[in-house]
């Protein structure tokens, strides 16, 4: 039995999303493809001993200076007690230090080591290569074309609370 979503081909025009609530949604078809690179990198955590959410935890710790451990759980959008638990995992390993905060005696820093800082490059050196062979369905013209529009969502989101990405 052949439904509508079988008949139309992606992209074509004669079907609007509206007129044809078969077809998978825009958010749909970018969950997919997140999916899709999150199942193709998975290797790489596992070669590290770390889940997707602590490589996560890694990225949001080198994509911040320094960042307070209840920065962090908000980044993360974790509880903070979640993120005292993946934070003393990730310090167990080796990957991350935690340092008093010179500002406020209450409050603990996140800082990577060198070794955090090595298995981040080496798993985003997989993850990449992952994404590059999804993308690789797309001619160059098209990836520009994509990397263009995520780049316009992407503008303007906030950083962490009271931290500044670095580089900016």
């Amino acid at each position: 039995m052949t439904t509508l979503s079988d008949s139309v081909e992606p992209g074509d025009a004669t079907q609007s999303p509206a007129a044809s609530p078969a077809l998978p949604s825009l958010a749909e078809l970018y969950l997919r493809t997140a999916h899709r690179i999150r199942r193709r990198s998975a290797p790489s955590y596992d070669r590290f001993g770390l889940t997707e959410a602590q490589a996560r935890a890694l990225r949001v710790i080198s994509r911040y200076e320094r960042p307070r451990m209840a920065d962090l759980a908000q980044a993360l959008e974790v509880v903070p007690r979640s993120i005292t638990s993946m934070v003393d995992t990730l310090e167990s390993a080796g990957f991350v230090a935690r340092e008093p905060d010179p500002t406020d005696r209450r409050a603990t820093i996140v800082v990577l080591t060198s070794a955090g800082d090595e298995v981040l490059r080496q798993v985003g050196r997989m993850k990449a290569e992952a994404a590059e062979q999804l993308f690789a369905k797309l001619s160059e013209s098209e990836q520009g074309e994509l990397r263009r529009l995520l780049e316009l969502l992407d503008a303007g989101e906030e950083p962490l609370p009271g931290r500044r990405p670095r580089g900016r």
